[in-house]
């Protein structure tokens, strides 16, 4: 499969989130299974990955590599004071370890990756049913890639930290008589920093002679597209809730004259919490 039709598949799985992020459905919900917090409040999720893993790193190898890899997602959900402008706050954070090979030399690779981002949000549509978030995200991603057939630099580290957009929903409906939540939310920077080293500028020469400034690039959407879309089911067990789903990310760039990219599909599973309640909200 080529690098095109991959990018295409996961356009596709973006696309798809933002569809269902941007529509509201119509549903009727006959208890809250899945409340934003009020002030001073938070949910909590901390969710199991597990799924596929992709990379090709041209300062590495110009091979594509593929395997599986696993890791742990958080994600928080907290209400701010009434009467501001923002009104919830978004959090999310995850690592990821893979292991990946190439069929047609049977090399492999090993990828260790990690994001945090805080989102500020506010209203733009608010029902009964269903809750439609917008607002600007910070955002910080680092990733490190080991390549064993790779003797003279084995190991690239690239990242990047800066500004986008934080998209966030929340359905709440009954279907077959239970009452279940589906969220989706999607990241995208917009602008910001990042640090990628060219091939013949090895690590030991920048920490000897500090020469990090060449390493550093001005990235945006032309030039370093990234995203993270996440799709999930909340159902209710007893007095906890259940979050099973999907986490889509990828990133592709050219910096530091080199290429890359970059992208997991996971499937998501973890409880979510409630805190400063004793119960959830009926």
């Amino acid at each position: 499969m080529t690098d095109s039709s991959r990018c295409s598949r996961w356009l596709s799985s973006v696309l798809l989130g933002v569809i269902l992020t941007a529509f509201p459905l119509q549903a009727t919900a006959r208890r809250i299974v899945w409340d934003m917090p009020q002030y001073s409040e938070t949910v909590r999720v901390t969710s199991f990955l597990a799924g596929t893993v992709h990379a090709r790193d041209t300062y590495l190898s110009g091979s594509s590599y593929d395997g599986w890899g696993v890791g742990f997602e958080n994600d928080n959900w907290t209400g701010y004071e009434p009467e501001k402008l923002f009104s919830q706050g978004r959090m999310h954070s995850d690592i990821v370890f893979g292991m990946m090979k190439n069929p047609r030399n049977g090399g492999s690779t090993m990828v260790f990756s990690g994001r945090d981002y805080a989102g500020f949000m506010w209203h733009a549509l608010k029902y009964s049913n269903y809750d439609f978030l917008v607002g600007p995200a910070v955002m910080c991603e680092l990733g490190v890639l080991y390549n064993r057939q790779n003797s003279n630099n084995p190991v690239n580290l690239e990242g990047y930290a800066g500004g986008g957009i934080c998209i966030d929903n929340t359905l709440r409906f009954r279907n077959l008589g239970y009452d279940m939540a589906f969220l989706a939310t999607f990241y995208a920077p917009l602008a910001g920093i990042g640090f990628a080293p060219d091939y013949d500028q090895p690590y030991f020469y920048m920490y000897k002679y500090g020469e990090y400034g060449k390493a550093l690039h001005f990235i945006s959407p032309f030039n370093n597209l990234v995203f993270t879309q996440q799709m999930a089911l909340v159902l209710p067990i007893k007095e906890s809730r259940l979050r099973v789903g999907f986490t889509v990310d990828g990133i592709r760039n050219r910096l530091g004259g080199h290429s890359r990219f970059m992208a997991n599909t996971m499937f998501t599973i973890g409880f979510g919490m409630r805190y400063q309640t004793k119960k959830w909200d009926r």
